[in-house]
């Protein structure tokens, strides 16, 4: 009975084994062929779905051959999809059936479409990853994002592309520094603009493209100079004519409020956008934090963008206009306005390890900055015939900063100690203005083409500084105290002007040659002059001389160069090498003295790429470059509004020269969604500008000089893997793993004290694309390594894990949570902590789902801790400062959603049966 038994579950699992199989061996194959020549179409999008649901069962890419086998498919009715960019997409219907388990569609051709390929459109539905040369495109469709969504959320989801908390795109390991809508720019060069302010539900396509330089679309010649961007399509009712955008408008505890206002017009090529932003809890849907003028100090007044600490309250609104003309001419501009005043507390303890001491600095620091800023950016682009055209790009900024803060300082160095209080003024206006001029002659022979590129720019600043610095200096039993009260005038005005005149010329089908002469100039002239107060006047006039200087640096830079460039079907490389010739004048002009200096350098360039198919890239760039000093490195004037580290620049120094090696290998797997990438940069330097810090022993203070140092180097290693873990993209687990090495020279008292950096980072996250489930989670942590020459050596450790989830439940209604775990170790004392960060909000559709009222928690537990590390050169600083504490918030959103009388759906949420496929 026991083996009966035995013998008939065995004949049971290999019959339904038998019978799985069955229904799961149907085979599609076919070949795509391109119509105009009857050539192999190598990696064409191919996806089958069923006519019932519409859901895809099958997708891959053609192969080399043209050929393509999908596996897997049980009896059933279904839709063939064929999808190539710039041509007709093939449909075919075809049936699955016990007697015919298989299809061979045979060759199929695909047709021209006849028109240029920004226009191409495609009716019905398509693959939802199409890849062609150098553009990667997802269909915005699907990747779900919950409503009210921009276009950053859009991005999260998509494979490949990580979003850092400050806005902050890398794609497939390179910084996004572009982003267009329909291959316009988009308020001037600022990602975050387009990306915290667009409504994800006009968005038909996400393409990520490996752009070409402008000189190598005009010519048509590689020349290897490649940027990532990111360009994003909208739907066809949006582009056509429609209004889209969503307005916020929310009030909390304690006084918060946050107002967001978007509106975007579409006319077919004609777009009008506008941004609005007005809150006091630390949101900046832009780009260019709070940044300081006028030589304030330890930078209290710089760099205090919400995401570094403190609180923020913002201001700002702009407009963008873009049209393309029936002659071709396209036609952008952009105004931008903003006010932000950010309040900061923090206390620190710094750590200058130098040759023979090591100063140890603990301070507070109380301060308040505004900050007001205009961006003007215009452009148009118009040909004067067939064959010339030309591009002009004025921009003009202008902005003003003032800020006041109050810093007390407890510093030792040896058995000495200093203790102080600064209070420090800034006022500063900066105005700035800058033109781009870019003409092109293509010839009759075709690769034969010459242009001329001018670019100008004018900075000047002008900051007033009033320095009130009491302080004690303790030697053994003897104190004394000195106090400044003074006024720095400090003026800056900057001019220079580049011109870049290029000439290529065919010399076969695949090889060209490019001569260039380029021609630079840049003038700087700096006035410092401090004034001490005058008891007896009651004014700022007593000049002292010690700190007041002015001085001129011109540079004249002249090169000439040659590069060579080959491009094949699955490859291209350029080498070039150009000749540089340098002039540079300063003049101290208080004092008279002038310095004369010239310089001879050879800047090689190199670049291969190498397509093993279009998803899977191989990319070796090198270069070699100067870096010229900058006045205030060269000013041999020291500044006193520094506290403890006092800079004094050096007349003599060299140019830095600088090689770079990057290399870069990416795969992308349409048919199942995997994607790794993996990449390395190598940069070394020559000459490096370097400190050059000797030490006061009784006072601590730093006087911070630079010097020319030889065998600086940085070298980093970057990887990611995408896996689905759900088909379909449904669920992705990513992994990061990077390193990054640095090793830097500085002088100490005459010794040369090398730094050593070495810092892992690892990263998993999990991140969904289902319909009422929205999931990202995940864990990463760091370890830095420093080993200091002449002094210890520190470790540190972060780890940080987070889940951000939420659920759409019958009624409309979403709870969702965004918790953060932070743990850092190995700080100085009171420095490392330990806390847990809960944002949460339930959300409620009404209005036909236009309108949504939302109920918010920022920091349930109240835990929000700010604290920075950082170790650069022979510095170790940490950094404890304020950041938004809990807080509760009540808001509204209203969407404009309708194009052309109907309602707009969210991607993901069954639109976009009408798809525009967009190319650059």
């Amino acid at each position: 009975m026991k083996n009966f038994l035995q013998r008939s579950i065995l004949i049971a699992l290999l019959f339904v084994s038998y019978f799985a199989n069955a229904q799961t061996s149907g085979t599609a194959t076919g070949k795509v062929l391109n119509g105009k020549d009857k050539s192999p179409l190598d990696y064409a999008s191919i996806a089958i779905k069923k006519l019932s649901d519409s859901s895809t069962v099958g997708g891959t890419n053609t192969s080399a051959t043209g050929t393509f086998t999908i596996n897997g498919l049980t009896q059933g009715k279904y839709r063939l999809y064929v999808v190539y960019l710039g041509l007709k997409t093939i449909t075919k219907d075809f049936e699955l059936t016990a007697a015919t388990p298989g299809i061979n569609f045979g060759n199929l051709t695909m047709e021209d479409t006849g028109v240029t390929l920004n226009a191409v459109e495609i009716k019905g539905e398509i693959p939802p990853v199409v890849v062609k040369k150098d553009t990667l495109e997802i269909s915005a469709s699907t990747l779900k994002v919950k409503e009210n969504a921009v276009v950053e959320d859009l991005l999260k989801k998509v494979p490949g592309v990580d979003v850092a908390k400050d806005g902050t795109i890398t794609a497939q390991g390179e910084t996004i520094k572009k982003v267009r809508v329909d291959g316009k720019d988009f308020m001037g060069s600022d990602p975050l603009l387009a990306t915290r302010n667009l409504p994800a539900d006009m968005v038909d396509k996400i393409q990520i493209i490996d752009d070409m330089s402008d000189q190598s679309k005009f010519s048509g010649v590689d020349d290897g100079n490649r940027e990532k961007i990111i360009n994003i399509t909208t739907k066809n009712g949006v582009k056509n004519k429609g209004i889209v955008g969503n307005s916020t408008v929310g009030y909390g505890t304690d006084d918060r409020y946050d107002v967001n206002l978007n509106a975007n017009y579409f006319n077919k090529q004609q777009q009008i956008s506008f941004i609005g932003q007005f809150n006091n809890v630390n949101k900046q849907n832009f780009g260019g934090g709070i940044t300081g003028g006028g030589g304030g100090g330890r930078g209290q007044f710089g760099g205090g963008s919400a995401s570094s600490g403190g609180i923020t309250t913002t201001n700002a609104a702009g407009i963008n206009f873009g049209d393309t003309y029936d002659d071709g001419t396209q036609v952008n501009g952009s105004y931008f306005f903003n006010k932000t005043s950010l309040f900061n507390t923090n206390n620190s303890f710094t750590q200058n390890l130098l040759a023979n001491n090591t100063i140890t600095n603990l301070s507070d620091l109380n301060s308040t900055s505004d900050r007001l800023n205009h961006r003007l950016n215009f452009m148009i682009d118009t040909k004067l015939d067939s064959n010339t055209s030309i591009r002009v790009q004025p921009s003009i900024s202008y902005t003003e900063n003032t800020g006041y803060s109050i810093y007390n300082y407890n510093r030792t160095v040896g058995a000495n100690n200093t203790i102080g209080n600064q209070n420090l003024q800034t006022n500063s206006e900066t105005p700035s203005i800058s033109n781009s001029m870019l003409i092109r002659h293509r010839f009759q022979r075709r690769g034969r083409t010459l242009s001329l590129n001018i670019s100008t720019s004018i900075n000047d600043s002008d900051a007033d500084n009033f320095n009130y610095n009491l302080q004690t200096v303790k030697v053994g039993s003897v104190s004394t105290s000195t106090l400044l009260n003074q006024l720095n005038d400090n003026n800056t005005h900057s001019l220079s002007n580049t011109a870049r005149l290029v000439f290529t010329e065919p010399l076969s089908k695949t090889l060209s040659l490019e001569t260039n002469y380029q021609n630079g100039y840049s003038f700087d002239n700096k006035e410092r002059f401090v004034y001490t107060f005058n008891n007896a006047t009651q004014s700022y006039d007593i000049k002292d001389n010690t700190y007041s200087n002015e001085y001129e640096n011109t540079t004249w830079t002249n090169s000439i160069g040659l590069s060579l460039q080959k491009t094949e079907k699955k490859y291209n490389w350029n080498v070039g090498l150009a000749g540089q010739y340098t002039t540079r004048a300063n003049v101290n002009v208080t004092t008279g003295e002038e310095l004369n200096r010239d310089f001879i350098n050879l800047t090689p360039t190199a670049q291969f790429r190498y397509n093993f198919s279009n998803s899977k890239r191989l990319t070796i760039r090198y270069n070699g470059r100067t870096n010229q000093p900058t006045i205030d490195q060269i000013q041999p004037i020291p500044d006193n509004t520094q506290t403890q580290i006092v800079p004094i620049g050096n007349p003599n120094l060299k140019p830095s020269f600088q090689n770079s090696l990057n290399i870069f290998y990416n795969n992308f797997d349409f048919a199942t969604y995997r994607t790794f990438f993996i990449g390395g940069f190598f940069n070394q330097y020559f000459n490096a500008i370097a400190n050059d810090q000797r030490v006061n022993t009784t006072t601590g203070i730093i006087q911070n000089g630079y010097a020319n140092v030889d065998g600086n180097f940085s070298a980093s290693v970057f990887s990611n893997v995408g896996q689905p873990i759900i088909k379909g993209n449904k669920l992705t687990l990513q992994i990061n793993v990077n390193a990054n090495y640095d090793k830097s020279t500085n002088l100490s008292d005459g010794l040369e004290n090398v730094t050593k950096s070495l810092t892992l980072l690892n990263g998993y996250k999990l991140v969904s694309n289902l319909d009422k489930l929205d999931l990202i989670a995940g864990i990463s942590g760091s370890w830095t390594h420093g080993d200091y020459s002449l002094a210890s050596t520190v470790n540190s450790y972060t780890l940080a894990p987070n889940i951000d989830v939420s659920y759409l439940f019958p009624g409309n209604i979403r709870l969702q949570s965004d918790v953060t775990y932070n743990q850092t170790t190995g700080r100085g004392a009171d420095y490392n902590t330990s806390y847990t960060l809960v944002n949460a909000y339930m959300s409620r559709q009404f209005f036909k789902n236009k309108g949504t009222f939302k109920l918010s928690v920022n920091d349930l537990f109240n835990e929000n801790t700010g604290i920075s590390r950082t170790v650069a050169n022979n510095q170790i600083s940490d950094v404890n400062f304020n950041v938004l504490k809990r807080y509760y918030m009540f808001s509204f959103t209203y969407s404009l959603g309708n194009i052309g009388g109907r309602s707009m759906q969210m991607p993901g949420q069954g639109g976009g049966q009408r798809m525009r496929m967009g190319g650059m």
